[in-house]
């Protein structure tokens, strides 16, 4: 039997930094990956294939909404490929979830899968949560509220960044909304190794009912998708080379058009710089640090860029990207009328 884990949890939270460091183990090495990518470009794939031959893309859709049965489909492949290709068996599949996905029915669909389960067993259901915006996203978002409700294990992320009373307010809170699962505190990753090789708590996970109004993605291989009346996730390639000054620039102008309204942002660009290629972040209106990567992940020059959050102009942003090729470091746009006056 193959252990699949599903890895979930809100927007920015954590989840690719704490799988990556998993997979650099080598208690990683006989895991495959399927990561589903909320938007029409997949980034966090990238990432993992310098770390895994096993690395599967699921980007039609949300796991929840849309895409159960690729996933079927997908772990059977996993399944099969080991043996055509005369390789080990893999004892593991971790399953990452979009920042928005309810785990319910994903799980309802794996577990109610006779085929499935015939060759696959749940291990656990594992949730991370970020120590300093966590609060508020278990506040404002019922996604988050069930991803944290279903986890046998909870991990604290980022906790280097928040104070001992926030943290504590959130374990708290976290108690309330799960009292049974196991909770770890995690920093860039370090409690990968606990966290993924923790049995689960309760194996006999009790279904609960599907929520019922669930609204289906909107098609095309580029735009906005939606997953609710309000949120969207807007994604595009782009030929641009930008300096700092330019991605500053057009950070700067992003956070004053939407401000709240930005729940996401993530780019792999290639650099005018001594560093040609990066992996920019943004969680809500906080920039994080940026990953420097030695080589460009694909065959693919161009650079992509995907925005989630609620409200989105795809139109509005398409034109923001003239931003990017801004090199006074003063300039810092607070508007489309003002972007124009820097060239």
């Amino acid at each position: 039997m193959i252990t699949f884990d599903l890895l979930t949890g809100f927007l920015g939270s954590g989840k690719t930094t704490l799988l990556n460091a998993f997979l650099r183990l080598e208690a990683g090495a006989d895991t495959a990956v399927i990561v589903n990518e909320f938007g029409a470009i997949g980034l966090d794939q990238l990432l993992y294939q310098e770390l895994s031959e096993d690395v599967y893309l699921l980007d039609s859709g949300c796991l929840c909404c849309t895409v159960t049965h690729s996933l079927r489909e997908t772990l059977l492949e996993i399944k099969s490929l080991a043996n055509r290709l005369g390789r080990p068996p893999l004892r593991r599949v971790v399953i990452e979830t979009t920042g928005l996905a309810d785990p319910l029915p994903v799980l309802h669909a794996l577990l109610g899968d006779r085929a499935l389960m015939q060759h696959f067993r749940l291990g656990q259901v594992i949730t991370t949560v970020d120590a300093v915006q966590g609060a508020a996203q278990l506040a404002q978002h019922t996604e988050s509220q069930r991803q944290a409700s279903v986890a046998e294990h909870l991990v604290i992320t980022k906790t280097d960044m928040a104070d001992p009373v926030r943290l504590l307010k959130l374990r708290q809170k976290l108690l309330k909304i799960n009292p049974r699962a196991k909770v770890t505190e995690s920093v860039d990753g370090q409690a990968a190794l606990s966290v993924f090789t923790t049995d689960a708590c309760d194996r006999s996970l009790q279904l609960l009912p599907v929520p019922g109004n669930f609204i289906p993605l909107a098609s095309g291989s580029r735009g906005v998708f939606t997953h609710d009346s309000a949120v969207g996730s807007w994604s595009t390639f782009t030929e641009a080379r930008p300096s700092w000054a330019g991605i500053a620039a057009w950070w700067n102008l992003l956070v004053h058009q939407y401000g709240n309204q930005l729940l996401r942002c993530k780019g792999l660009l290639p650099l005018n710089d001594a560093r040609p290629f990066v992996l920019i972040q943004g969680v809500g209106k906080i920039f994080h640090s940026p990953t420097f990567m030695p080589t460009w992940p694909d065959a693919d020059p161009r650079g992509r860029i995907v925005c989630i959050g609620r409200g989105l102009d795809p139109t509005w942003l398409q034109a923001s990207l003239r931003a990017l090729a801004i090199t006074e470091a003063s300039s810092r746009p607070r508007t489309l009328n003002e972007l124009n006056q820097c060239f």
